[in-house]
């Protein structure tokens, strides 16, 4: 392609992608609306990334679950993505709209990355941009996008492929880099990507090498590259050893059936449509499980199917078989255990996987260069006529992932409060912040602290993720009915030196406050509107009132 088409190109993801995410995303409000729970994880997390990044602090040293050491280890690090976080965040300093600038280029970037990938096979650049709609917009995106930005940074997935199939037509030290550095990025973003872009290349490795013989040049740069890009994969996974399986109630809830696929979602109109007319149930747009393909893209992977088997190419076989592997992981565990995806997770390290239906990744990017290969055959025998039905194919196909009726609305604003703000100010020292959630159905709001905690990067008591350090539930149980004389103990005998009460959250703090404003060793240090800051002497030398 000329790079006349590839700006093409861009411009034209880049236009989709204003229309598809308008009821994700508030573009006037990107430095302080977000959405709540993981959402808020992932934008502390890249903000952390590019914190230790920036400042030399050791990464894992994350300042969450305090005073637990390593803390990063308790959350994933995707420190594949935060690279491309870091430069946003050094000349801005604001975590939120660096976690849009890169949920807003994914989609661009996962449509070029397909985009490389089809023309590569069928040196077509109109049914290669179809592919790319498709692998950027499909509703999978669009399920996770509101919380799962890692899910839509995928865009070296499609690139490693094909580095890997230049590379082994002409080993050469440049190509052998492209390699190193699509696998590692993808890789370290995410470990759901990490394993599925060991899929791919495993899958691809005998269609690739099939007919092209290796060499010396190969086996040279094939070590060189595995020297390179294992031990920093390795590197960074060794923080996870400790983290122990999950339930296979929680696997089983998570895992992917037949419907998940075919039946349209209840936040589309095609859903809609069929909530109405029709017997099926949609499934809705929280959760793991829908995962719908879409109707144009069913017709078009099929017709590229039908395609292959007559005119067979290693890539396409490659993806394809990819996508069946991940087609039968993501039915998760059978009952008696025989299942692929019980099998798989004998491996090393894969008990981990929490989310078989995050598998149907796979599935859709095997559409994706099977959808090429249909829209090129049509292009091919029809042309004009073709490329006009195709354009039609690829409006309604993008109909169909629009996301209408979200449930959670547009990202609501969160603007850090302003004692946060102060503490940057005050010596550093650990801050604990109630109410906690730990306890509460709506415990995702403790996901907010974490986003508060980017105002001074002090280390805070407060955490969250899938996974917790021993002793933290047990902690956090007595600290939450501050000041309380075991509260105290506590806050002491851990070294905790700041306390903020949002009693606009939690009724029952507004006494919490009046209380500890006359305890001895605690000081009111600001109040802000409905927020209280205090801090807490490690070692009161009188007792009575301050």
């Amino acid at each position: 392609m000329s790079r006349r088409a590839w700006v093409l190109s861009a411009i034209g993801f880049a236009l989709v992608t204003r229309v598809m995410t308008a009821p994700l995303i508030d573009l006037n409000n990107l430095s302080d609306a977000s959405y709540p729970g993981d959402a808020r994880l992932l934008i502390w997390t890249l903000a952390w990334d590019a914190h230790a990044l920036l400042t030399h602090v050791p990464l894992f040293d994350a300042n969450m679950f305090f005073p637990q050491a390593g803390a990063l280890g308790w959350a994933e690090h995707h420190i594949g993505l935060g690279l491309f976080a870091t430069p946003v965040y050094a000349l801005t300093h604001d975590p939120v709209y660096a976690y849009w600038c890169v949920w807003l280029a994914a989609f661009v970037l996962n449509g070029l990355a397909m985009q490389a990938l089809a023309f590569r096979i069928t040196k077509d650049a109109v049914a290669s941009f179809g592919a790319g709609l498709l692998y950027a917009f499909c509703f999978f995106r669009m399920h996770h996008a509101h919380g799962h930005v890692q899910m839509l940074w995928t865009w070296a997935m499609p690139l490693a492929l094909l580095a890997a199939d230049r590379w082994v037509e002409r080993p050469s030290a440049g190509r052998t880099a492209g390699v190193v550095a699509a696998v590692v990025l993808q890789a370290l973003s995410g470990w759901y990507l990490a394993v599925d872009l060991a899929i791919i290349l495993v899958v691809a490795a005998p269609f690739l090498l099939l007919k092209r013989p290796l060499t010396l040049r190969h086996l040279a740069s094939g070590a060189v590259a595995v020297a390179i890009a294992v031990p920093a994969i390795l590197w960074f996974a060794g923080a996870y050893t400790h983290l122990a399986g999950n339930s296979l109630a929680e696997v089983q809830g998570n895992s992917a059936d037949i419907a998940s696929y075919l039946v349209p979602p209840e936040n589309t109109r095609l859903g809609q449509w069929v909530a109405t007319h029709t017997s099926l149930k949609p499934r809705w747009i929280w959760g793991e499980q829908t995962l719908y393909l879409g109707l144009v893209g069913v017709l078009l992977a099929g017709l590229g199917k039908w395609r292959w088997l007559r005119t067979p190419d290693r890539l396409t076989a490659a993806a394809a078989m990819a996508g069946g592997v991940g087609l039968a992981l993501s039915f998760g565990p059978g009952t008696h255990g025989h299942l692929p995806f019980d099998v798989f997770t004998k491996l090393p390290a894969m008990g981990l996987l929490r989310a078989p239906a995050r598998f149907a990744l796979l599935v859709v990017f095997a559409q994706a260069v099977l959808v090429a290969g249909g829209a090129a055959w049509l292009r091919r025998h029809w042309r004009r006529p073709a490329t006009l039905a195709l354009t039609a194919l690829a409006a309604f196909g993008l109909w169909e992932s629009y996301v209408i009726n979200f449930p959670g609305g547009t990202p609501p604003r969160e603007p850090i409060p302003a004692v946060y703000t102060r503490l940057k100010s005050l010596p550093a020292g650990a801050v604990l912040s109630l109410p906690t959630y730990r306890f509460a159905p709506d415990n995702f709001h403790e996901a907010d602290y974490l986003l508060f905690s980017t105002a001074h990067w002090h280390p805070i008591v407060n955490g969250f993720g899938r996974h917790e350090p021993p002793g933290h539930m047990a902690r956090m149980e007595t600290l939450r009915h501050f000041p309380s004389p075991d509260a105290m103990a506590t806050l002491r005998s851990t070294g905790v030196r700041y306390v903020v009460l949002h009693p606009a959250r939690a009724s029952e703090l507004a006494r919490a406050a009046d209380e500890a404003a006359h305890l001895a060793g605690v000081h009111l240090v600001a109040h802000d509107g409905d927020d209280f800051l205090f801090e807490i002497d490690q070692n009161p030398s009188h007792q009575g009132v301050n």
